[in-house]
């Protein structure tokens, strides 16, 4: 049963994922919802439960500008990556 609050959509693209130790990433997001988003992380890259990360996506806005950085908690891990759920700015 699905207990999830967010409406979950599919959407891959390219993720920049900052550790807590200043570490950079590059990962592909596999879907995304208002309160957090799925990134497809290797395990030798993914940041321990709990710990906060910054994420942008790398692909330039509509307008040319730099997306913007957000900061997320680690909340899961699987088989293929991590969750990560959006701390409030």
């Amino acid at each position: 049963m699905n207990q999830r609050s967010n409406i979950r959509h599919p959407i891959e693209v390219p993720i920049r994922l900052i550790d807590d130790r200043g570490n950079e990433h590059d990962a592909l997001s596999g879907n995304v919802s208002d309160c957090g988003v799925y990134v497809s992380l290797p395990v030798a890259d993914r940041p321990p439960i709990d710990s906060i990360v910054r994420v942008q996506v790398k692909t330039p806005l509509g307008d040319g500008s730099e997306p913007p950085i957000n900061e997320a908690r680690v909340v899961r891990h699987d088989d293929n990556g991590i969750g990560l759920k959006f701390l409030a700015p």
